[in-house]
């Protein structure tokens, strides 16, 4: 089955424990869960890191509880999305999963208990197994069966099956009301020159040695100007 064996998908990778997960019991288990997806998604950047990294992380400020402010409970479509398309590794059960992706999504899962399903055309169900799940694809009157081999692997599936693979203009006919890559590519270059003067500042060169120590192995303590 295609969808359980794509060697773009990190199976049997271990979430990381003590971050907390939606629905958010305050403000400060929010603040913690988006401070560690920014953390997460520049440790993917093994570059300057890159403007659209920077931007990206910048967009998630957003997401901080600000005081005063009323705090929800819920990740954003941004967050949610960033962290489907990181395999953002909190340490996400079925049921907590299958919460925050309820309504955001045609066919998102429905069950509990060691038993799911999700789909429409094919549809999915997954049974849980000592120690992973067996999951059924159906698709008009044909059935595939596959096995997980880690209990965490179910969680990394739905990521894969409902995170955006396809933001536009990646695998998109052009759209007529948007600029194209061609109008936009020289105003890109000048932004891309720009960058690289910002990429030589103290901070950055800083954050780039905490993120090398931390992606050999080492602990990754902040440095004095980070």
């Amino acid at each position: 089955m295609n969808e359980t064996s794509g060697r773009d998908v990190p199976w049997g990778r271990p979430p990381v424990a003590g971050i907390p997960l939606p629905p958010f019991a305050d403000a400060a288990a929010h603040r913690s869960y988006v401070r560690s997806l920014q953390t997460f998604v520049l440790l993917l950047d093994g570059t300057g890191p890159a403007a659209t990294t920077i931007a990206l992380a910048a967009a998630l400020d957003a997401e901080l509880p600000r005081r005063g402010a009323e705090t929800s409970s819920v990740l954003s479509p941004l967050a949610l999305g960033a962290s489907l398309s990181t395999f953002f590794p909190a340490p996400w059960t079925p049921e907590a999963l299958a919460l925050a992706l309820n309504g955001g999504a045609y066919g998102t899962p429905t069950g509990g208990r060691g038993r799911w399903a999700w789909g429409g055309d094919p549809d999915y169900a997954a049974t849980e197994t000592r120690g992973g799940w067996q999951i059924r694809r159906h698709e008009r009157g044909a059935v595939e069966t596959a096995t997980l081999a880690h209990r965490d692997d179910l969680v990394l599936l739905w990521m894969d099956m409902f995170r955006n693979r396809f933001p536009y203009p990646i695998a998109h006919t052009p759209a007529a009301d948007a600029a194209t890559p061609g109008a936009l590519a020289e105003a890109a270059r000048a932004t891309v020159a720009a960058h690289a003067a910002n990429v030589a500042m103290p901070y950055l060169e800083n954050w780039r040695t905490e993120r090398d120590r931390a992606m050999s192995g080492g602990q990754g303590e902040a440095g004095p100007l980070r």
